[in-house]
């Protein structure tokens, strides 16, 4: 019987300056940061995981390793009891929070990475998935805030590599961001175009928000408001025929419990490096179907991010759409897989090798070595 002998993480950032900059409502991106996590079994193999950075990667990384201590000489099949007991230990008593449950995350990830790799089988297949080309959108660290004419390029230069579907970054001031929602539509009048707010909207900005998203046939509107206000959320929902998306900074099946039952949303984001893993991922999107009710998992920062929510959107029946970092600088996205995991004329689609598929060059992790701190300067 394998058993896990260890648990360890890293952080890495890459750093960007001058017109590598992107600005959106929380700020300007000065770096990219990722939490990698490894759990290695008694003969060897080692699974792959992610954590959100938490805009504190050097504290995460500290945190996975005590949660991980946890773990080590249990059984790696037993992913369910494991994340039972980390969760029981660390987040339901004197844990981090949020901390706790982000590195949790990424130890689950790498749970389901290395079964499928003991098993000879593919995540994919371990979730009762079938192998599938899933339509992705243009997202990430892209697409901020921006004249409308560079804004335009950026757009075009997406549309002509096959992607039908972006979301665009607002947040700004409503009036601003119709004014570049607008001007993308009346450029791309076939486009789907969701808007991300970054949860930088109050009720007070909602007519003047609502106008230019139903003018201009947004696809969705995401995170209009702070997490922790539902009652927002639920009167905005029963003003509009837009969907309303969020999640990616909810945590934990018992906050999309609120969501659902509410009817706060239309499409639930849980984020496999934030929310609890594929494992509570899962569970959030089965609960979802209950309530018919759309996924779009929001992907995080590495490929890791990218391959855990291939394979899950492999498994679910209420998945809608994947999204794709399309940032111009990334290479925990481009590099850090020698097997790509990549979208093709404007779709994503997992290969059938063990695991998540990936193949880690441990070279581009060493040569980017953390950075620590947020990766946001507010107002940049």
């Amino acid at each position: 019987m394998a058993r896990i002998v260890q648990v360890t993480a890293s952080a890495h950032s890459r750093p960007f300056q001058g017109a590598a900059l992107v600005r959106n409502a929380l700020g300007a991106n000065i770096k990219r940061d990722t939490v990698v996590v490894r759990v290695t079994a008694d003969d060897g193999t080692v699974g792959w995981g992610e954590s959100h950075h938490g805009q504190n990667p050097t504290a995460m990384v500290e945190i996975v390793k005590g949660m991980g201590s946890l773990a080590i000489g249990a059984d790696p099949f037993d992913s369910e009891g494991i994340w039972a007991r980390l969760a029981y230990q660390q987040v339901q008593t004197h844990g981090l929070g949020a901390g706790s449950v982000i590195a949790l995350s990424g130890i689950d990830i790498a749970l389901w990475d290395l079964k499928g790799k003991l098993l000879g089988q593919p995540v994919w297949r371990l979730l009762g998935g079938a192998r599938k080309r899933i339509r992705a959108y243009a997202g990430g660290l892209s697409l901020g805030f921006q004249p409308v004419d560079t804004l335009e390029q950026e757009v075009a230069a997406l549309v002509a590599q096959g992607y039908g579907a972006i979301k665009l970054r607002v947040g700004d001031h409503p009036k601003r961001d119709a004014q570049r929602v607008g001007h993308i539509r009346k450029a791309f009048p076939d486009l789907d175009i969701a808007v991300d707010a970054q949860t930088r909207y109050t009720p007070l900005d909602i007519p003047e928000v609502l106008d230019y998203c139903e003018k201009y046939r947004v696809y969705w509107l995401e995170e209009p408001f702070a997490t922790d206000n539902l009652r927002a959320y639920v009167e905005t929902a029963r003003k509009t025929r837009i969907p309303l998306a969020a999640g990616e900074n909810h945590y934990l099946r018992k906050a999309f419990r609120e969501l659902f039952g509410q009817g706060a949303i239309a499409i639930a984001q849980a984020d496999c490096t934030k929310a609890g893993g594929i494992s509570e991922v899962k569970k959030i999107a089965d609960m979802a179907v209950a309530y018919d009710l759309w996924m779009a998992p929001h992907t995080s920062h590495s490929v890791i991010s990218a391959a855990a929510n291939t394979h899950l959107l492999c498994a679910l029946s209420n998945g809608l759409i994947y999204e794709a970092d399309v940032a111009k600088v990334n290479p925990f996205r481009t590099d850090l897989s020698k097997v790509p995991c990549a979208v093709v004329d404007g779709h994503i689609e997992p290969t059938d090798r063990p695991g998540l598929g990936l193949d880690i060059d441990e070279e581009v992790l060493a040569n980017h070595p953390a950075i620590p701190g947020p990766c946001y300067i507010p107002g940049g």
